[in-house]
């Protein structure tokens, strides 16, 4: 029956809830108190040989361990060694002890040789070499202390602090003087009783000696006794056991040693004529498992050995290459020797090669990755040998794509890279994606997740493929040419195959040379015609088709050849709108094709020229089904646009939108006869317009039954959409001065949509869905446009309007004013009033300009609420720049006092100073060029404006905010020397226009009251600004600002 102390261990150990609170509470107390307490070092022990409980042990275990680290000192001798001896006991006398507590007793030893190696127990490891002949108790506690020892003490892997470092440090030397050759020994010979006998225990003994190789004496494990148990044990039939020596391995081929002798230490080994047997497959995969644990190991082994063998050929060659470099000599016998040592560890390269390949092409994910590094810098080697090949002259064994030769020692791998590369990046036979659109919800995260892992294990095995292609293009040429002939003329291929091929040419047109392209003499060019006229069945499969669409927008220049495009481009525009484009049963499929139609659209505008009712009327039912179907949600992208096949085929936007913009860039042609493109243009667009004014309620009603079931904003928004990508193929010129017929229509379409914000409003997306329209309808129809943006700018500076709203007018504003310039007077001196006031109402009385304190927002919403305001903030100061730089200036002032106050107050503030250097610079700016133009000598500005000028904008903003004790300017940045620019621009201004003025204030007030300067400093002040010269005014005003608080006058050269 379990005492007190027990149950107390139990309630601490019990699962929340399934004991009351108060008494886990009292339970936890009562050990802690235990645990501090001066028995505690009995009691542990006494419970630890006692106790039939895992629980009460692994307390008593875990508390030797604190005691052990805090209160070690306070044991006398004998009590140290019965500690030692108890510890001993329990792990070899209890043969049921579960592993996590066998794990734990070895790490308090290890705590304790802590605390006495090597000082008071020099002999802790021959002691516990000692107890092996004790049997499989000892061998585990062996094992267990090495793998604790390599964690708790010399691991690099662990963050210590400097006195653990330093600790750390003498452990591992006093190992190496006293430890490690019993330790290797008693393991070799440990290895050779067990590995037939107990293979589970031989192989966690050589998991911890796998821990200490990389800092061991390497003769300590390759020797003539070790290394022949470690090849026998490879050919163990237990699994764990051969992975095992297979990581021993890994840690022995890759210690850090010198080129010279790593070549000799694997050649000592003679595991390269071992790892070459794998070229018939890895240890692990004879099952047909090719992603094994056991052959991910012996991968990640082959890989190792190739590398170390390559790194130390690049170590021989840079040698050499240094040496010259410097301008040493290296004499004829060390050069036969680098290169009789490099032409060795080719050969051993050579000999892994075919291993090598074979894991690459028939290996699961983690044999690839494995390989895969070393492939990749082993065609990197190659390149750059070939680069230095070509700038000494050598001779060629190959010529590479970027002008270099490639060396014969490398060239001869690269077919077989490219073929097994290849091999590595094809779906697998039972793959889950499916022809057309997934059967359901399971069927499509399933395909999903096998496309996103393809497409990351593509990403480095196609870098290969280029890599190699580019050092050996008429290899790769040849080998792309025999796949594609391989499938496209067996209409049983595979679409696995299929794929692929496409996939691979589509690789070799990343960078092609014109020669290459060219229809008739180029080989890149034969086989993209190919795949383009080619009616594979298995191009109706998803992947294919998209495959198939990527290559023909890849390789659109042989289409644009003369003589091409009459042949090849009907049928490549059919795909495009057929049941493998646009018609794919896929919605994946449908989006990205819409999208690389439209780049298609781009390339061969000229060409496709002709065509083009053909393809308007091939298109127009899939524009109808689109601006009827908007998607509320689309699936999240694979990958970024463009990246081709088996890269990416989705966007997060609805890419079939894009058919309308294909459809906009065949109309919007000034070569297309003019009835016809007015005609084709209303056919697009009436529908767009109709589909509007239905959502909106102003026509009969959808015509189709499933739009009814859509919410209307949607259907304005992809109506919106729609018009507005269509209206990017048409110029201004053509639709206002060329064709006014087709401007027409696109102002039918803007009349119906500046309808949206009164009747839908308060919808953020559609609101962002109108601006677009607006900004490309400005761009579009130019000063046609403009009647109807005063509706649409009062619709949404309209009562209740948020930050977000006003700023997308304000920038709607800037756009209009940038474009008309002054021909925006009369909408400018209407609007400008109401929008002042709109800002100043949503940004609040208490609105902080200057930045540096955003008042009144939730504490919920602060952040995004200060947010929006400050972008409104921005857009208002954008907006009046644009109204003082659009010859606008005489609308603001002729606006009122109170549009007038609202527009100079903000400025004033934010440009004598805001936080942001940048706003206040655009409010100096925006200062000086409405004084510029209030102040002109043809104009009676009066004296208020003289006096602002004067008192407001040169004493305040250009001097006071600029050079008093609050400037929170730096003289040494640059953004701060340039706003001092604008203050002495500023000067200058308010100087030609009112001198007098200006002097009798800066002398009476400014300097010598608010900023405290002498009379000679503020002479100098005045004369620098009457002589016109910016740059030194500008210097001056930096050199006050570095001699804050009181400059004295400064010597200007």
């Amino acid at each position: 029956m379990a005492d007190d102390f027990e149950k107390a261990v139990f309630y601490a150990f019990a699962q929340p809830g399934t004991a009351p609170a108060d008494v886990s509470a009292r339970a936890g107390a009562a050990l802690e108190a235990a645990r501090a307490g001066p028995q505690a070092w009995a009691l542990c022990l006494a419970h630890l040989r006692s106790s039939a409980h895992a629980e009460v042990k692994f307390w008593c275990l875990q508390t030797l361990h604190g005691l052990v680290g805090e209160r070690y000192g306070e044991l006398a001798p004998d009590q140290r060694d019965a500690l030692k001896s108890a510890l001993v006991g329990t792990a070899l006398g209890d043969p049921g002890l579960a592993p996590f507590l066998r794990a734990k007793l070895a790490q308090v030893l290890v705590g304790v040789a802590c605390r006495e190696f090597p000082s008071a127990w020099p002999a802790f490891f021959q002691d516990l070499i000692a107890t092996l002949p004790a049997g499989p108790p000892a061998a585990d506690l062996f094992c267990r202390v090495l793998v604790a020892v390599d964690e708790d003490v010399v691991s690099l892997e662990v963050p210590r602090s400097a006195a653990e470092a330093r600790a750390s440090m003498a452990f591992k030397d006093a190992m190496r003087d006293l430890a490690l050759p019993d330790v290797a020994a008693a393991a070799t010979q440990l290895l050779a009783a067990s590995h037939a006998a107990d293979p589970p225990a031989a192989a966690a003994l050589l998991r911890a000696l796998a821990r200490y190789v990389h800092w061991v004496d390497i003769g300590l494990v390759a020797n003539d006794r070790f290394v022949p148990l470690l090849f026998g044990v490879l050919g163990s039939r237990d699994e764990g056991l051969r992975a095992a020596a297979a990581g021993v391995l890994i840690e022995i081929v890759g210690k850090r040693m010198e080129a010279e002798p790593k070549l000799a230490l694997i050649q000592q080994l003679g595991v390269v004529p071992e790892a070459a047997k794998w070229a018939e497959g890895l240890p692990g995969a004879e099952d047909g498992d090719a992603g094994s644990e056991l052959a991910a190991k012996y991968a990640r082994l082959l890989a190792c050995l190739a590398t170390e063998i390559l790194e130390a050929v690049k170590k021989i060659e840079n040698a050499v290459l240094s040496m010259a470099a410097v301008g040493l000599a290296v004499d004829d016998e060390a050069g036969r020797e680098a290169e009789a040592s490099a032409r060795g560890a080719c050969a051993l390269l050579d000999a892994l090669f075919p291993a090598l390949l074979r894991a690459l092409g028939g290996g699961g994910e983690e044999v690839v990755a494995a390989v895969l590094p070393f492939l990749l810098s082993y065609v990197g080697w190659v390149r750059a040998a070939a680069r230095r090949k070509g700038n000494a002259g050598g001779g060629e064994a190959g010529a590479g794509a970027d002008g270099a030769t490639t060396p014969a020692r490398g060239a001869a791998h690269l077919p077989a890279i490219l073929e097994a590369a290849a091999a590595a990046a094809r779906y697998p036979a039972d793959s889950a994606v499916p022809t057309g659109a997934p059967a359901g919800p399971a069927a499509r995260a399933a395909a999903e997740e096998e496309e996103a892992a393809m497409a990351e294990r593509r990403q480095d095995l196609f870098t290969l493929f280029r890599n190699a292609a580019r050092l050996d293009p008429a290899a790769a040429l040849a080998f792309v040419r025999s796949a594609l002939s391989a499938v496209l003329f067996a209409p049983d291929a595979p679409w696995q195959g299929v794929e692929l091929a496409v996939a691979l040419l589509y690789q070799l047109g990343e960078a092609p040379s014109d020669a290459d392209l060219r229809p008739g003499t180029g080989a890149l060019a034969e086989l993209a015609l190919g795949v383009m006229r080619s009616d594979h069945p298995a191009a109706a499969h998803r992947l294919v088709a998209l495959g198939v669409l990527e290559a023909c927008v890849r390789y659109a220049r042989v289409l644009a050849a003369p003589g091409v495009a009459a042949g090849t481009l009907p049928h490549v525009v059919a795909g495009f709108l057929g049941a493998r484009g646009l018609g794919h049963a896929d919605p994946g499929v449908q989006r990205r094709a819409a999208y690389l139609l439209c780049r298609l659209t781009k390339a061969l505008r000229g060409p496709l020229r002709g065509a083009a009712q053909g393809v308007l009327a091939a298109l127009a039912p899939h524009l109808a089904a689109i601006a009827a179907s908007p998607a509320a949600e689309l699936p999240g992208p694979k990958a970024a646009p463009g990246r081709g096949p088996g890269g990416a085929a989705l966007t997060a936007v609805d890419d079939r939108l894009y058919a309308f913009e294909a459809a906009g860039l065949l109309l919007g042609q000034e070569e297309m006869e003019a009835g016809e493109q007015a005609a084709w243009l209303a056919a697009v667009l009436q529908p767009l317009t109709r589909q509007i004014e239905e959502a909106l309620g102003e026509g009969p009603g959808p015509s189709n039954g499933s739009a009814a079931l859509v919410p209307p904003a949607l259907m304005v928004q992809q109506a919106l959409e729609g018009i507005t990508r269509v209206a990017k193929g048409f110029s201004l010129r053509l639709c206002t001065e060329l064709r006014p017929a087709l401007g027409a229509e696109f102002t039918r379409a803007l009349r119906c949509a500046i309808q949206v914000p009164r009747r839908l409003p308060g919808h953020r997306a559609l609101r962002a869905r109108l601006l677009s329209f607006l900004h490309r309808m400005v761009e579009t129809l130019g000063p046609a446009s403009l009647p109807f943006m005063p509706e649409v700018l009062q619709a949404l500076v309209r009562e209740g309007a948020d930050a977000c709203e006003l700023a997308d007018a304000l920038i709607l504003l800037n756009q209009l004013m940038s474009r008309f310039r002054d021909g925006m007077a009369p909408l400018i001196r209407d609007i400008l009033p109401v929008l002042l006031s709109c800002v100043h109402a949503v940004l609040g009385p208490d609105w902080d300009w200057s930045g540096a304190a955003v008042p009144g927002s939730p504490p919920a919403a602060s952040a995004e609420t200060a947010r929006e305001k400050e972008e409104l903030q921005r857009a208002f100061f954008a907006c009046l720049l644009c109204v003082a730089t659009m010859g606008l200036a005489d609308q603001l002032l002729a606006a009122g006092s109170a549009t007038l106050d609202g527009a100079l107050g903000p400025l004033l503030q934010a440009g004598g100073g805001h936080t942001d250097v940048t706003v206040r610079k655009t409010c100096i700016q925006t200062l000086h060029r409405l004084l510029s133009v209030w102040m002109e000598p043809s104009k009676e500005s009066g004296a208020a404006i003289t006096t602002f000028a004067v008192e407001k904008f040169a004493g305040e903003v250009c001097l006071r905010c600029m050079l008093g004790g609050q400037s929170r300017l730096d003289p040494g940045d640059a953004s701060s020397i340039g706003l001092l620019a604008e203050a002495a621009a500023g000067l200058r201004l308010v100087d030609e226009h009112a001198r007098e003025e200006l002097a009798r204030h800066l002398l009476s007030s400014v300097l010598p009251n608010q900023l405290g300067w002498p009379a000679a400093a503020s002479t100098q002040l005045l004369q620098l600004i009457a002589d016109g010269d910016h740059k030194v005014l500008r210097d001056f005003l930096r050199q006050a600002l570095q001699q804050q608080p009181r400059p004295a006058a400064a010597k200007l050269d």
